[in-house]
């Protein structure tokens, strides 16, 4: 019987200590939020440094980098955008939070439910699970624009961005994203990617507490593909005519990521290739001064390629 009673004790030893195990991880996977709706229990975000490839730097200077400062509540004072470059100057943002608002150089920002309603003129609307679903933007002279979010779960799988002219014509730009399971801790601060460079663009409270938009997510995309359809006309003088195109882009992002060892996103590479299509209603390509029948519905294609970011993080 003592044996028996010794075994017994020993498996009720090892279930009460999985149990424990199991809150354990519970605990450090749950997000802990404070009064203003910020994230208090995971590492703040210090550094992002971005590059691009040869070809890009030519034209860009080659990125930049962005430096955060934090009160001792988490909350964001101050952040500084050098130019990788060196040729310009750093920029300076700084912050002060009071109840639901934050003032900075260039207005305030309203909280409401821990989240912002309004950035850049833009207003922001979420769902059920405080996850950012629209953005919309009314032109003074007509037109707009709309940025349209759909979730699955802590993915974000698709984002569309419409733009209006005051003539009604829209153009639209899709984007899918692509998962293979793969996760961090914190959340990836992809700010090149159209769904947050379009609407949060140097809104560096955004970058440091992207809670406050619904846009923080631990979900790391494998891939982005993306579909844009642009259209316009012109007329030409020359052939008293008017010429209409549509160009067609297709591209797709792919994204290699490091993680440090404690499994936050300490570098990203990513890759892409794109391909556009453009159809003209006419082009006189001998350029002749005459638009023959084989000059009408003229399509065009290029290849762009081999183009890449690198970024780097810093976590504290």
């Amino acid at each position: 019987m003592r044996t028996f009673r010794l075994i017994g004790m020993a498996l009720l030893a090892v279930v009460v200590g999985v149990g424990f195990i199991a809150c354990g991880d519970d605990e450090e996977d749950e997000i802990i939020k404070d009064d203003n709706g910020i994230v208090t229990n995971q590492k703040k975000l210090r550094e992002i440094k971005y590059t691009h490839d040869d070809s890009y730097n030519d034209s860009y200077g080659g990125g930049s980098t962005f430096t955060f400062l934090y009160d001792g509540e988490g909350r964001l004072t101050t952040a500084i955008k050098e130019y990788n470059n060196d040729d310009e100057e750093e920029e300076i943002t700084r912050y002060f939070w009071d109840n639901n608002t934050i003032t900075y150089n260039y207005g305030t920002y309203t909280l409401s439910d821990n989240l912002l309603r309004e950035v850049d003129s833009r207003q922001l609307t979420y769902n059920s699970s405080k996850q950012l679903s629209r953005a919309d933007l009314e032109y003074l002279y007509g037109g707009g624009s709309s940025d349209i979010y759909t979730w699955d779960g802590d993915k974000l799988v698709k984002y569309v961005e419409e733009n209006r002219d005051s003539d009604g014509e829209t153009n639209t730009y899709n984007y899918e994203y692509v998962y293979n399971g793969e996760t961090c801790n914190g959340w990836f601060p992809n700010i090149e990617d159209e769904s947050w460079n379009n609407v949060f663009e140097e809104e560096y409270v955004c970058y440091a507490h992207p809670e406050l938009v619904g846009m923080r997510s631990n979900q790391l995309p494998a891939q982005i593909l993306y579909k844009r359809i642009y259209k316009d006309e012109f007329y030409d003088e020359r052939y008293q005519e008017v010429c209409k195109y549509e160009s067609t882009s297709e591209g797709t992002w792919k994204l290699e990521y490091t993680l440090d060892k404690d499994r936050y996103v300490e570098s990203c590479v990513m890759k892409y290739k794109e391909m556009t299509t453009t159809i003209y209603s006419f082009q006189d390509k001998n350029y002749d001064g005459v638009i023959s029948d084989d000059e009408r519905n003229v399509i065009e294609a290029r290849i762009t390629g081999d183009e890449s970011i690198t970024y780097n993080f810093t976590w504290e």
